[in-house]
């Protein structure tokens, strides 16, 4: 009954998030001066805040939802990492893990996702989450294909764009049920919205979308601004990456834009601002211990303070990413009593040391 509880919860929040209203995304990843560039908005028509966590290694961790025939898949995290999350611990918007593995993942209404199988279940958050946990490359993530399958329960899906320390790329969909991949020559442009891949690059090799592509908002353009900018970079005139990085989003951003996110991925470095903020803010990964004994840190994705920021985390507590949880359920009418909350906040925390 709790695990059917804890499950409903999550279909809850994922659908409404996705429904009421939709959200929408731009990222994008190249090749700087001084090392590989990831960097993304985030825009939701409802303004929300969340929390900037620190995810540990070694930690023993168990799925909300359970196996086609009954059984909740564990794993042990392999890797420590800092994520944006919306709606609290738990639920990655995207991020950066210690082995240099950068993801992000966006909406988009044309994802047809696997019938159940063998292959563990995991939500929107929880596959990006796990993807932090266990994967130090692109390869590793599009080898989760063969232990995972992304799942929702109304509302519409995701697709990913993923970048690791080797430079290597990709774009993970899924169309008619099955995993679609463009990496290295199949991914000329290195670029993601709220529409197909294939679609986006269509239009931007064809001066722009057609007026029958309905939904479709304003992600050609978007997808397009970034693609532009990633195309004019010249290392020698844009010497800081990170700048220029940001000037590109300011581009792709609209009046829903709440988050952006700029990660140098060679050097571990995440820089990252909010509407309701504006100070830019800093932090390495090596500002953190990720060994599975040190407390586990998060901070206001809205914080007022600017500049490097890795001293402000604080150690984690139940009322505050509660807040973080219940913010995001409020200001998207999902209703969650108290009690299932709770529920919800317990299993997180249930996660503790391996060994």
């Amino acid at each position: 009954m709790r695990i059917i509880t804890i499950v409903f919860v999550t279909t809850l929040l994922f659908a409404g998030i996705q429904t009421k209203p939709a959200k929408a995304c731009t990222t994008f990843t190249h090749k700087a001066a001084d090392g590989i560039v990831f960097a993304g908005n985030m825009d939701l028509l409802v303004s929300t805040g969340g929390l900037v966590v620190v995810n540990r290694r070694g930690i023993a961790k168990r799925n909300i939802r359970p196996n086609k025939d009954g059984t909740i898949a564990s794993w042990t995290t392999r890797y420590g990492s800092v994520s944006f999350n919306i709606a609290g611990r738990g639920f990655a918007w995207g991020g950066l893990n210690e082995a240099g593995l950068a993801i992000q993942t966006l909406e988009v209404r044309t994802e047809v996702y696997p019938e159940p199988d063998h292959r563990t279940p995991l939500d929107n958050g929880s596959w990006v989450q796990y993807a932090l946990d266990m994967a130090g490359s692109v390869a590793d993530v599009v080898a989760m294909d063969k232990t995972t399958r992304p799942v929702k329960d109304g509302g519409y899906g995701f697709h990913v764009i993923v970048a690791d320390a080797t430079g290597s790329s990709a774009v993970i969909e899924y169309i008619d049920g099955k995993m679609v991949l463009y990496t290295g020559k199949t991914l000329p442009v290195r670029a993601l919205s709220n529409i197909a891949y294939d679609k986006a690059l269509w239009s931007y090799r064809n001066d722009g979308p057609r007026w029958w592509w309905w939904g479709m908002g304003d992600s050609p353009e978007r997808f397009a601004a970034v693609a532009r900018r990633v195309a004019q970079y010249k290392p020698d005139t844009h010497t800081n990456s990170a700048h220029y990085a940001f000037e590109s989003l300011v581009r792709a951003a609209n009046q829903y834009t709440l988050w952006s996110v700029v990660s140098n991925i060679d050097k571990r470095k995440i820089w990252f601002r909010t509407v309701r903020s504006g100070n830019t803010k800093s932090m390495n990964l090596s500002d953190f211990d990720f060994s599975c004994n040190a407390p586990s840190l998060m901070l206001d994705v809205d914080t007022r303070e600017r500049g490097h920021v890795a001293d402000k985390f604080r150690p984690y507590d139940r009322q505050t990413n509660q807040r973080a949880f219940s913010e995001a359920t409020t200001n998207y009418d999902i209703p969650v009593s108290a009690k299932d909350t709770e529920l919800l906040m317990d299993h997180f925390e249930s996660f503790q040391c391996a060994h």
